[in-house]
C-alpha cells in the first residue's frame, strides 16, 4: 500500500507543479538579466544568469540523480577497460562523443538491460511454477551484461565499418595524391588540396591534419597520430613511410606512387577473397534449401507411383 500512495503522491506533486507553472506567470526580469546575453563573451556573471532556469520536473529529477549516475557509469567504465583505450576506441570510430558520454550511455544499456531482464526473468520463472524473485534477478544480470555487451559491439563494429571504407577509398585517395606532388604541389598543398576534393572518412582525417598543421602542429606528427586514428594496417604503413621520408628529405613522388601500386593490388586481392567467401556463403541457402527441395520434387513423384504401382 505504502508504495503506491507514494507513486500517487509524486504523481500529484507532478501535476501541481506543472499546472502552477500554466498559471503563475514568471517575474519582470531585472536589468542584469536582460543586458546577459549581449556581454556573454565579456562577463562570467553574464553567462551564469543566461543560463535557462530548471523548471521540468523531469530535468530536476536527471539534475539529482546525475552525479549519481555518472559515478555508476565511470566504475562501469572502468571496470571494463575504459580510460585511454576507449579514448583510442571512440577516435577510431570516427566518433564526436566523449568518453564520458559513451560510459553514461553504456550504464544507461546496462541499466535499461537490468530492468527488461528482470521482467522477463520473473515472469518466465512465475509461468514455469518456480521462485520469480530468483528468476527475476538471474535475468537481470543476463540483461545487464547483454546491454553493456551490446554498446561495446556496436563501437566495435562501427570501427570495422569506417576502417572497411578507408580500405576502399585509399587507393584513390593517394592516387590523387601522387598526381598532386608530381604536378608541382608541396605535401601541405597536395594533403589540403586532396583533403578538399574527397568527401569520404580518410579525407576528412586529413582535413583535421591541416587544420592542426595550420595551428602550428607539426606535419609528421599530426600524420603519425591521423594514422593512429584511422587504425587501418595499409594507412598506417603509408604515413610512417610518408612521415620519415618527410624527415629525411626523401622524394615523396615515388613513395607516394610505390604505396598507390601497393594500395591497389592490395585492394584487388581484397575483392577477390570477399568475392571467394560471397561464394561461400551463396552455397549455404543451395545446399541448405534449393537441393533438399530439386531432390524432393524429383523423387517425390517416383516414390508415389512405385507405390501406386505395387
Amino acid at each position: 500500500m505504502i508504495p503506491q500512495a507514494l507513486i500517487l503522491g509524486v504523481v500529484l506533486g507532478i501535476g501541481l507543479w506543472i499546472v502552477m507553472l500554466s498559471v503563475v506567470t514568471p517575474p519582470r526580469p531585472d536589468l542584469a538579466k536582460r543586458l546577459a546575453p549581449y556581454l556573454l563573451d565579456v562577463s562570467p556573471r553574464a553567462r551564469e544568469l543566461n543560463e535557462p532556469a530548471i523548471d521540468n520536473p523531469a530535468v530536476v529529477f536527471g539534475y539529482l540523480l546525475s552525479p549519481w549516475l555518472q559515478s555508476l557509469s565511470t566504475r562501469l567504465d572502468g571496470l571494463s577497460g575504459g580510460g585511454p583505450a576507449r579514448v583510442a576506441l571512440l577516435a577510431r570510430a570516427g566518433s564526436s562523443e566523449s568518453s564520458g558520454d559513451y560510459a553514461a550511455r553504456r550504464g544507461a544499456s546496462g541499466v535499461l538491460g537490468f530492468a527488461v531482464g528482470f521482467v522477463a526473468g520473473f515472469f518466465s520463472s512465475v509461468s514455469a511454477g518456480q521462485a520469480g524473485v530468483v528468476g527475476g534477478f538471474a535475468g537481470a544480470l543476463v540483461g545487464f551484461i547483454a546491454g553493456l555487451g551490446w554498446v561495446d559491439y556496436r563501437l566495435k563494429k562501427q570501427i570495422a565499418s569506417r576502417v572497411e571504407r578507408i580500405t576502399e577509398e585509399f587507393p584513390t585517395i593517394i592516387e590523387l595524391l601522387g598526381l598532386a606532388l608530381a604536378a608541382g604541389d608541396s605535401l601541405p598543398r597536395a594533403l589540403a588540396r586532396v583533403a578538399r576534393r574527397s568527401q569520404g572518412e580518410l579525407g576528412q582525417e586529413w582535413a583535421r591534419v591541416m587544420t592542426a598543421v595550420e595551428l602550428g602542429a607539426p606535419l609528421g606528427e599530426s600524420l603519425r597520430d591521423s594514422a593512429t586514428r584511422v587504425g587501418g594496417p595499409e594507412v598506417i604503413a603509408f604515413v610512417e613511410h610518408l612521415a620519415q621520408a618527410l624527415d629525411r628529405g626523401a622524394p615523396l613522388g615515388e613513395v607516394v606512387a610505390a604505396h598507390a601500386k601497393d594500395a591497389k593490388e592490395y585492394y584487388t586481392r581484397a575483392l577477390v577473397d570477399r568475392a571467394g567467401k560471397a561464394e561461400v556463403q551463396m552455397l549455404v541457402p543451395m545446399v541448405l534449401l534449393i537441393l533438399p527441395v530439386t531432390v524432393i520434387f524429383a523423387v517425390y513423384p517416383g516414390l508415389e507411383a512405385l507405390q501406386f504401382g505395387f
